[in-house]
């Protein structure tokens, strides 16, 4: 199937949303008035000789930050360059071009989505717009979960949280697929493709930058407490016991600060504080919400989990996902 018989777009117009095109995409130059906002410019950091990170607006999807609240990568090569994630809408999309065009006259050869979640492929069609040959790759589990509706879930969610700011962006789904252990070179940069099955949704994958030791974790890890409800905390734990093992110096998250293996063991620790924790109170007989504040008082969550953007808020949900996750392993 061509690519462009994937494509699909959804405009807000007043206070209702427009149909569907399968017969090309609506873009900039058909509907400018109905077109959200530009992004403001802002400029990669440099986190090693190829890898780049553009640095998120805020930790949720707002109005005021245009649904820029994750960190889009690139990987600059001499022969073109690769995008790691392409931000929640067609104008993020833009501007990760813009910024891409500061660095260098790389065109964008490969765009990786790292899952399903909006804020890492509805970017999409940005990248085809300025170079139609891209090729756009996922997991064929993120694929199968868009075109049985996450797709618009998320084009709907976006929407919501930024008052129709996204308005003009045409979901384009990733149409070639990575399942993982693969590899490939690019102008003298290796690529390797890691799956370590289920941590934040069944689909997720990391790029390993081998020239560079730096790896794009996806929302696999980050200081950061947000959503858990497609994960699972053993599969978690399992895949960044294995991260770390890769003995890297550079772990790039799709949400908060590039670091090195810090990152990745204090994201094992607290999953394993939370699910171990939950599984020792389940036994005990405790509701979710006789549980809650007897891990927060947990030492690492009380000193280093606490200080994360949605603990407070969230560290509830987490723990009615393990409960969830601890009911199924019985069975």
């Amino acid at each position: 199937m061509k690519r462009r018989d994937l494509f699909k777009s959804a405009f807000a117009m007043g206070i209702g949303l427009v149909g569907a095109s399968a017969l090309r995409p609506l873009y900039a130059a058909d509907l400018e008035e109905f077109r959200g906002p530009q992004v403001p410019d802002i400029a990669a950091i440099k986190v090693s000789e190829h890898c780049y990170m553009i640095p998120a607006m805020g930790d949720h999807p707002t109005p005021d930050n245009f649904g820029m609240f994750s960190n889009p990568g690139f990987v600059v090569t001499k022969e073109g360059v690769v995008v790691v994630d392409s931000g929640s809408s067609v104008q993020i999309g833009e501007m990760i071009l813009r910024q891409i065009k500061a660095v260098t006259d790389q065109p964008v050869v490969k765009v990786i989505n790292t899952h399903f979640h909006g804020d890492h492929w509805l970017g999409n069609h940005a990248f085809v717009a300025a170079n139609p040959k891209v090729e756009i790759y996922a997991h064929p589990l993120c694929i199968e979960n868009l075109k049985s509706g996450q797709d618009k879930f998320w084009f709907d969610f976006m929407q919501q949280n930024t008052n129709n700011k996204i308005t003009g962006t045409v979901m384009t789904l990733p149409d070639k697929t990575f399942n993982g252990g693969e590899s490939f070179t690019l102008g003298g940069v290796e690529f390797k493709i890691h799956h370590f099955g289920q941590m934040h949704t069944v689909s997720d994958l990391a790029v390993e930058v081998v020239n560079d030791k730096a790896l794009y974790t996806g929302d696999m890890v980050m200081r950061r407490v947000a959503n858990m409800e497609d994960g699972s905390y053993r599969g978690s734990i399992e895949g960044l016991t294995k991260m770390a093992e890769m003995n890297l110096t550079h772990y790039i998250p799709m949400h908060g600060k590039a670091d090195g293996v810090a990152l990745i063991n204090e994201g094992k620790t607290f999953m394993e504080t939370l699910y171990n924790s939950v599984v020792e109170l389940y036994d005990q007989g405790l509701s979710d919400f006789e549980m809650k504040p007897i891990i927060m008082e947990k030492p690492f969550m009380k000193d280093v989990a606490s200080q994360w953007s949605g603990y407070e808020s969230t560290i509830g949900k987490f723990i009615v996902v393990a409960i969830q996750e601890v009911e199924k392993s019985l069975f």
